[in-house]
């Protein structure tokens, strides 16, 4: 991804403990395939000799520097201090050991100006597939409430490519979901709910597990996405597989969690050759304005309450304090539709729809179509 400009910069607090984030374009001079083959080259490019690196291990202590493999750290907790106390300019690789680490949900607000900080088995050598490894690094939750992962932006930052990538990773028993990339959001005069900054941006999760997410599996909090963007755009999600994402049924929790759930403002995500089977929400929902995202050959087994894919927004008649926008040009195709989660499912919904549910005024996007389906293939 392209960056404009410099580092932000940060309050005198934040620079302590947080690296700037570099801004980011919005890549319109691309589409998202092409977008899609540059994060595949970039896969196979094995050109991080010089990355900083931190270790992990199960049997690990914190205690540890973490910077070679015969002294690894236990958590991604201190890995974000490390990298944050050393301030890296290069990029950074998070190299983690074969086994389990049960860990609370975690709060990431660590970035490195242009350069990519990875998630990856410590034996995986870039370009190879799964069968590469001896076997996926597991992440287990605790039981507490919230998502494994939250990508935030440190104060005072306006937000840009934040260039997370997450390689072959199994995440599992999180009760709000895996991954979470929050840009953050605001309300206009108008109660519209907007970006509040440029987004946390391009960034890769591919070859990825996320199992056993949500309320059935985790008590303690609803599920809401295995993979769940805020304000988030220019993303690739490819080859991951979203299995067991399901909310306890009764009291219409079942289908508010997700596979991928894309909301306010996410767009131009590429969304391909991804494998959902028991999801008990639609397995990828978009909402407010998360437009002109990708999602193709993927596959769903047992997914989706009402649709594979569904487009859904508050309307200015549901609410008269928070409005958001349709999502309009979103791309679903070449997919392979199996069966839903309890019985018969449209291949996509949008909802509502219809004049009499219009858009806030200034969404400037209600003419536009919100779905634009073809090759899809139905059993």
């Amino acid at each position: 991804m392209r960056d404009l400009g410099g580092p932000v910069a940060l309050g005198a607090v934040a620079v302590a403990a947080v690296l700037s984030l570099a801004m980011g374009s919005s890549d319109t001079e691309r589409s998202p395939a092409n977008r899609a083959g540059e994060q595949a080259g970039r896969l196979a490019d094995n050109g991080a000799t010089g990355a900083f690196r931190v270790f992990m291990d199960p049997s690990g202590t914190d205690g540890n520097d973490g910077r070679t493999p015969s002294s690894p750290v236990q958590s991604l907790a201190q890995v974000q201090r490390v990298i944050a106390a050393a301030r890296p300019t290069s990029d950074v690789e998070v190299r983690i050991a074969k086994g389990t680490y049960v860990a609370p949900p975690l709060v990431w607000d660590t970035y490195v100006a242009g350069r990519s900080i990875t998630f990856l088995p410590a034996d995986y050598d870039y370009g190879e597939g799964v069968g590469g490894i001896r076997g996926r690094p597991i992440f287990r939750g605790t039981g507490s409430a919230g998502f494994w992962f939250r990508a935030v932006l440190p104060p005072q930052n306006a937000g840009g490519d934040a260039r997370l990538r997450f390689y072959y990773l199994q995440v599992e028993r999180y009760s709000s979901g895996g991954i979470m990339l929050d840009g953050g959001t605001k309300r206009n005069g108008a109660g519209v709910t907007l970006p509040r900054t440029l987004g946390v941006n391009g960034n890769t999760v591919y070859g990825m597990n996320f199992r056993s997410i949500g309320s059935k599996h985790v008590s303690s909090g609803l599920g809401f996405g295995a993979l769940d963007l805020v304000n988030s755009r220019n993303n690739v999600i490819q080859r991951n597989e979203f299995t067991r994402i399901e909310n306890r049924s009764g009291s219409g929790e079942l289908e508010l969690v997700h596979g991928i759930y894309m909301a306010h403002h996410s767009t131009g995500n590429v969304i391909r050759e991804n494998r959902f089977d028991r999801v008990s929400g639609d397995p990828i929902r978009t909402r407010n304005g998360s437009g002109r995202n990708d999602i193709a050959r993927n596959t769903f087994v047992r997914s989706g309450f009402k649709a594979f894919f569904s487009d859904w927004f508050v309307s200015a008649l549901k609410s008269r304090e928070t409005r958001e926008c349709p999502s309009t040009q979103n791309k679903f195709h070449e997919n392979r539709l199996i069966s839903g989660y309890v019985g018969g499912v449209t291949p996509w919904s949008a909802s509502p729809d219809g004049p009499e549910h219009s858009a806030a005024a200034d969404c400037g996007n209600g003419a536009e179509n919100r779905v634009l389906s073809w090759d899809n293939e139905t059993r």
